[in-house]
């Protein structure tokens, strides 16, 4: 447990550090709890929309039929794949390109949602070490102020710059490491659900439409022999032409 004394002791190290490393350090330390709060968020909504798994859901699907398949995908109603699904068993009775249409739709809406704060967690990471060496340029003309003005005779005096430099050079690069290793794991594990949950919903869209010969995306079976056994309809557009 943490004391009154040990937690003014960590505060005034915090301050003491700050106050060493000059103005630069703050905007550092701000730029890095800003990126890990986004990065956190973006955690949080990736597992979200990893969802229930779709192995069980193809298990249910089999064994108790679509309604008990569904029920179960929906106690984590947020997921990639329950969404893209869900598209499939709304629009079905409007045919495979009113499906394939709103399965596009849906797949931008969320890929727009995933991606939007990645870009800003990239930036942050790729600031933090421009402003540390910002940090580095402003602790040397410290340095070279001291000198100008008290030559070497006082180290003290000449610490206070180098130490303003390293300083922010370490901020830098300890908030950009973390924050790009991350960024970069988080970017895989996106890729990774988007490309699964696209490719298990085309599975489930072959699965619903198999059975009345409509073709994925395309006609259906049914709507081209009616067409044929009804020479009205080419009539009419030949008429429209």
């Amino acid at each position: 447990m943490i004391t009154g004394v040990d937690q003014n002791s960590l505060f005034e190290a915090a301050m003491n550090i700050l106050l060493r490393g000059g103005w630069v350090l703050a905007p550092i330390f701000l730029l890095g709890w800003f990126g890990w709060f986004l990065m956190l968020e973006r955690y949080g909504y990736y597992f979200m929309l990893k969802g229930k798994s779709v192995s069980a859901f193809w298990k249910n699907l089999q064994k108790k039929g679509e309604e008990v398949a569904f029920n179960s995908l929906g106690k984590r109603p947020y997921g990639y794949f329950y969404a893209l699904a869900k598209d499939v068993r709304d629009y079905r009775g409007q045919g495979p390109v009113a499906v394939r249409n709103a399965m596009e739709a849906t797949r931008h809406r969320i890929s727009v949602n995933l991606s939007k704060s990645l870009k800003t967690i990239s930036t942050c990471a790729a600031l933090a070490p421009m402003m540390g060496l910002l940090g580095t340029v402003s602790g040397m003309v410290h340095t070279f102020e001291t000198i100008q003005q008290f030559g070497f005779g006082n180290p003290v005096l000449l610490a206070d710059g180098i130490s303003e430099a390293l300083l922010t050079t370490q901020a830098g690069l300890l908030v950009a490491f973390p924050l790009m290793l991350a960024y970069n794991y988080l970017s895989s594990c996106v890729e990774k659900v988007e490309d699964s949950a696209w490719s298990e919903a085309l599975k489930y869209e072959s699965y619903v439409f198999e059975s009345s010969g409509c073709h994925p995306g395309g006609s259906c079976a049914t709507d081209r022999i009616q067409d044929a056994d009804n020479p009205d309809s080419h009539e009419n557009v030949e008429e429209d032409k």
